[in-house]
C-alpha cells in the first residue's frame, strides 16, 4: 500500500512538470504584416508663376512658368521681364513654348521670386509723367527704325558679356537678351557655324549700350550644337562670342 501511494506521487509530479512545459510552448508569434511601404516620385521642382533663370543668366529677361503638363512631363513658359523700379513685371509677346521638366530643372536652377499669373500684363507699362514726379519706362528701339543716331559714328567695338536664354530648340522663335558693353541702336545680331547658313535675328531691340534684345527664328532643320553669337554696330565693328548658344533638337534633351 505504501509503494502505491509512493508511485502516485511520483506520476502526480511528472504530470504537474509535463503540462507546466506544455504550456511554456504555447506562445505564438504575430503573423508578419504584408503591408508594403508606399513607392513615391519626386513631383516638377517649378510650379505656376515662379520666375527662374540660370546660374549665369540674366535677372531680366527672365522665364516665368506657365503650367506643367504631367502627360508629357513638361513646363509651359514664357519670357518676363521688370519693371523699373525692378518688380515683375510684364511679357511682351503672349507667346509660349514648352520644355521638358528635366531640361528645365537641369539648366535653369535659380528661383527668383514668384508672382500671379494673372497679374502680368502682355504689355510694357507705359510711362507716367506729373508735374512733380516722371517715371522712365525702359523703352526699346528697335532695329527696323531708319533714323541713325549719333552714336552710330562711335568707333568702339562691341562685348558681348552674356546671353539668356542661352539655349532654344529647333522649330520655335527664342527671344533672348545680349548683355555687354558698347551696343549701339540699329545694331544687327546673328548665330553663326561653321558649314551652316548664319540665322540673323528677325528682331533687334536696343535697350542701352549694354543691353539688346533679339528674337531668332530656329528652323526644325536648325544644326543641333553649338553657336557663336555675333553683334555688329552700324560703323561695322562687332563683337562675338564662341560656341556660346545651344540649339536642341526637338524633344531632345541637353547633355
Amino acid at each position: 500500500m505504501e509503494r502505491s501511494a509512493k508511485i502516485f506521487v511520483l506520476f502526480s509530479i511528472f504530470l504537474i512538470i509535463g503540462m507546466s512545459m506544455t504550456g511554456c510552448s504555447d506562445n505564438t508569434e504575430p503573423a508578419p504584416s504584408d503591408t508594403v511601404a508606399p513607392v513615391t516620385t519626386a513631383g516638377p521642382l517649378y510650379s505656376a508663376g515662379d520666375i527662374i533663370r540660370s546660374a549665369q543668366g540674366s535677372e531680366s529677361p527672365a522665364w516665368m512658368v506657365i503650367s506643367y503638363d504631367p502627360a508629357s512631363d513638361s513646363y509651359s513658359r514664357a519670357l518676363i521681364y521688370k519693371n523699373t523700379d525692378g518688380s515683375y513685371g510684364y511679357r511682351t509677346s503672349p507667346n509660349t513654348e514648352l520644355s521638358k521638366r528635366t531640361t528645365m530643372e537641369k539648366v535653369f536652377t535659380v528661383k527668383i521670386t514668384t508672382v500671379k499669373l494673372e497679374s502680368v500684363p502682355t504689355a510694357a507699362p507705359t510711362t507716367v509723367t506729373t508735374a512733380a514726379t516722371a517715371t522712365v519706362t525702359k523703352t526699346p528701339t528697335t532695329s527696323s527704325a531708319s533714323a541713325t543716331t549719333t552714336t552710330d559714328t562711335s568707333t568702339a567695338k562691341p562685348s558681348i558679356k552674356a546671353m539668356s536664354p542661352e539655349q532654344g530648340e529647333a522649330g520655335t522663335a527664342v527671344v533672348t537678351e545680349i548683355t555687354g558693353s558698347n551696343f549701339v541702336s540699329d545694331l544687327k545680331a546673328e548665330l553663326r557655324h561653321s558649314g551652316e547658313k548664319n540665322i540673323k535675328a528677325s528682331k533687334v531691340s536696343w535697350y542701352s549700350s549694354s543691353s539688346v534684345t533679339c528674337t531668332f527664328e530656329l528652323s526644325n532643320t536648325t544644326k543641333v550644337g553649338t553657336w557663336d553669337i555675333v553683334v555688329t554696330n552700324p560703323n561695322g565693328l562687332s563683337g562675338e562670342y564662341t560656341n556660346y548658344f545651344t540649339v536642341r533638337g526637338n524633344g531632345t534633351e541637353i547633355k
